[in-house]
């Protein structure tokens, strides 16, 4: 089994599902190829980063070409100036959600780094910035915000904050200014303690803890990671959905952890094999999910079981891309 041309073949689907104006064709029943009501930006700007995450390992061209379209389409829509010129923000509906901002910033830097347009990586600064800004009194993120009044919601999602760390992280990654270092470490420090992401099984945390670690080797941020992977082995509910991609997003997770730095003093090789064995289970599962076009259903029990939509593409070939860099078969 092919896992990068299963990646490849996704992220060729998405690109066939980007429309002239730069949207995607974002949900669709697939029996029918009927499409379906609604958008949403964030969903969008993690499609673009997962195509570009397939182009770092094949250079199809007509795959960047429609990154470009789409994040033309980004840019061009969704983005705003909150009170201020300086306060770039993404924002849909009269809402700003950190998780936009995050992975806008992470689509943002992924076109950056191929096209090395300087423009991408100023917007992606910015963006950064008022994901730093909308830090609390307890170093916790504001999730949502209203663009027109400001006032802040009580909506408090499971991912955002480890979608906004790891964007600041790779932004650091790329441009080597403490500043989203030291942001990203205070916020951390507070989070570990808390077991954040553990019962939510957040694969954006493991995803951030693991790009962290190519910046300090610490035992708090390995706990933490291990952690929130031991939930995912231990607690495997997720699996009874029969969902595409809350198997994807364990699957995404644990890849992540495997990838991670460990301290000198941490001997985990059973939880390493534990992660490989149950990578391996979940992405043969995730097979059944699969169409002849690269897409990916929903599944589950309900009447939206034949429903594509992109991120459930997204999520599936970011996790089959992942498992082909290990150079490890299914």
């Amino acid at each position: 089994m092919d896992t990068l041309e299963i990646a490849h073949t996704g992220a060729e689907c998405l690109a066939n599902l980007i429309k002239k104006n730069g949207s995607f064709k974002y949900r669709y029943d697939s029996q029918e190829a009927r499409p379906l009501k609604g958008y949403n930006v964030l969903r969008h700007a993690g499609a673009v980063w997962a195509m570009l995450d397939v182009y770092h390992n094949v250079s199809d061209k007509k795959i960047l070409d429609c990154c470009r379209q789409a994040t033309h389409y980004l840019l061009d829509t969704y983005l705003r100036f909150y009170r201020s010129y300086n306060n770039a923000c993404i924002c849909e509906n009269n809402t700003i959600k950190l998780g936009g901002n995050a992975l806008s910033t992470l689509a943002l830097i992924s076109l950056f780094e191929t096209t090395q347009d300087p423009f991408l990586l100023t917007i992606a600064e910015r963006l950064a910035q008022f994901m730093v800004d909308q830090r609390m009194e307890n170093n916790g993120l504001v999730h949502k915000r209203y663009f027109k009044s400001g006032k802040i919601s009580k909506f408090h999602s499971m991912y955002y904050t480890g979608e906004a760390l790891f964007a600041l992280v790779a932004l650091y990654r790329l441009t080597q200014q403490k500043y989203w270092y030291d942001a990203v470490r205070k916020i951390e420090n507070e989070l570990a303690p808390k077991n954040y992401g553990v019962k939510e099984q957040s694969h954006w945390m493991l995803y951030f803890l693991e790009l962290l670690s190519n910046y300090e080797v610490s035992s708090l941020y390995y706990h933490h990671a291990e952690k929130i992977v031991l939930h995912i082995l231990d607690n495997p509910e997720y699996l009874s959905w029969e969902r595409s991609t809350p198997i994807a997003c364990r699957s995404e997770g644990l890849l992540a952890f495997l990838r991670l730095k460990r301290p000198d003093t941490i001997d985990d090789k059973t939880l390493c094999e534990r992660c490989i064995k149950q990578i391996k289970y979940n992405l043969n599962k995730q097979l059944a999910f699969r169409l002849p076009d690269g897409s990916f259903v929903r599944g589950g029990h309900d009447r939206r079981k034949n429903e594509v939509r992109i991120d459930y593409i997204q999520h599936n070939i970011s996790s089959f891309l992942h498992f082909s860099r290990l150079d490890l078969s299914l």
